[in-house]
C-alpha cells in the first residue's frame, strides 16, 4: 500500500471519481484530552487518512493547539440532503484519524463519517504512557 499526500492523490485517476462522489466539503473538529476531558493535550499530531484502491491518502496533518483542539479541518464529502428521514440517512464519507503524542502514544479512530456542510466533532481520549523500567513493581 502506498502513502500519498493529498496533492499526489489529485494527480491520479482515482481522484476524479472521488471528487464526483464527494463534491462538497464537511468539517471536522478534533479534541484530544486525558483525565475525563479535564486536561487537554496540546501539540498532539493528528492525521486524517482514507484508503482508496490500495493507496493511503493523507487528507490532513496538523497539531492540536493549547486547548488540545484542531478546528475546521476541511474534508471532501458527498452532497448533504436536507431531507433526512429514517429510511434515508445522510450520505457520508468515512475517514480514519490517528493521534500521536510523545508522552501519550498513539490513538486511532476509524470510520469517522463526514457529511457535506456539517461540522463533526471527534473527541480522542489518550492516556499517559507510563515507563516502569527500573521500578520495582512490588514497591521495594
Amino acid at each position: 500500500m502506498d502513502l500519498l499526500t493529498f496533492e499526489e492523490f489529485k494527480k491520479t485517476e482515482d481522484y476524479k471519481k472521488f471528487v464526483e462522489e464527494n463534491p462538497e466539503i464537511g468539517y471536522l473538529k478534533v479534541n484530544v484530552y486525558t483525565a475525563y476531558k479535564a486536561v487537554p493535550i496540546p501539540n498532539t499530531e493528528v492525521l486524517i487518512t482514507k484508503t482508496i484502491n490500495n493507496n493511503n491518502i493523507i487528507f490532513f496533518q496538523g497539531n492540536t493547539n493549547s486547548s488540545g483542539s484542531i478546528e475546521n479541518i476541511i474534508l471532501p464529502a458527498p452532497k448533504n440532503s436536507s431531507l433526512i428521514t429514517k429510511d434515508a440517512p445522510p450520505a457520508y464519507t468515512l475517514y480514519d484519524l490517528t493521534a500521536v503524542h510523545k508522552n501519550y502514544g498513539i490513538a486511532k479512530k476509524n470510520n469517522i463519517g463526514i457529511i457535506g456542510e456539517i461540522k463533526v466533532i471527534q473527541n480522542i481520549k489518550m492516556n499517559p504512557e507510563i515507563n516502569f523500567k527500573g521500578v520495582d513493581t512490588l514497591g521495594n
